[in-house]
């Protein structure tokens, strides 16, 4: 399914009154292979459901099930649009020096500004997914996606700043100043999502542990002080958790399971395990 952002149209009409008439074929182009190459690596890992969005900032290839990817495989395809545009810039470099046509050199210049961009990190750019996915071997998905949305929102805000800089210099590059918002923008959204996308998580494990029969198990050692949204925040999505309950002598009172932090909530609301393991108790 193809869609295009509602300020898609006004930014076209606006590059078009400004002089960017001849440039923005070669940019459709060159973004439109960018997103192919995402696709392609995509359908390897045999994740399906396409959708493409158009942008002011660019396009944007859309998963239903990409959220269900690894860090490994996520981290691949998305740096394989950015790699891909550095690598056609390289080809078309040689190109251009030795047949001097200016297609050439703008499509040299058109691949090289698009792989160096996407590598920002930021959403909803490739380099925000990157950065992402790297932190991912050291945190949790919720912790790490945390992360990157502050540096997402520093980057935008960073973006905007220059922007005004610019402006007052005589320079008026306008796409920065956009550029810098639309980051911003989809950060905050990103951030909204990080409560659903857990939820979402834990119906998906079901089904994945159901299609294969097995799934890893993760356990961890808690502090029975601690609440039950803080046990959520720590949930791995991609396998079983499983924690043991332990007291101030570090001796263990009980053994939790993530279907029951769920239903705890549910039921409770946010108490503390400690709480929450008496109302257990209780009712048996």
């Amino acid at each position: 399914m193809i869609k295009f952002n509602r300020y898609f149209i006004p930014y076209i009409i606006f590059l078009f009154i400004i002089g960017y008439k001849g440039h923005i074929i070669y940019a459709v182009l060159i973004v439109m292979s960018h997103e192919i190459v995402h696709y392609i690596f995509a359908r390897i890992y045999g994740f399906y459901g396409l959708g493409i969005e158009f942008k002011p900032v660019g396009t944007s290839l859309n998963f239903k099930a990409l959220d269900d990817a690894e860090p490994k495989q996520d981290l691949i395809i998305s740096l394989s649009g950015p790699v891909f545009n550095l690598i056609m810039a390289l080809i078309f470099y040689f190109f251009s020096k030795r047949y001097h046509f200016d297609q050439l050199n703008i499509l040299f210049l058109g691949n090289l500004a698009i792989g160096i961009f996407n590598l920002i990190p930021g959403f909803p750019l490739d380099g925000g997914r990157i950065l992402r996915d790297l932190l991912c071997c050291r945190y949790n998905y919720r912790k790490s996606n945390k992360i990157m949305i502050n540096i997402s929102i520093i980057i935008g805000i960073l973006l905007m700043f220059f922007y005004v800089l610019l402006f007052f210099k005589g320079f008026n590059n306008f796409s920065i100043g956009i550029v810098g918002i639309f980051i911003i923008i989809t950060s905050l959204k990103e951030n909204e999502r990080i409560p659903y996308i857990i939820m979402g998580d834990i119906i998906k494990k079901r089904y994945k542990f159901m299609k294969k029969g097995y799934i890893e198990n993760k356990l961890v050692s808690v502090y029975y002080k601690k609440d039950l949204l803080s046990l959520m925040s720590i949930f791995d999505k991609n396998k079983y958790n499983v924690f043991i309950i332990l007291d101030d002598q570090m001796k263990v009172l009980d053994i939790v399971y993530e279907n029951d932090i769920v239903e705890g909530l549910k039921i409770y609301g946010n108490i503390t395990i400690e709480e929450f393991l008496n109302k257990s108790d209780g009712n048996l």
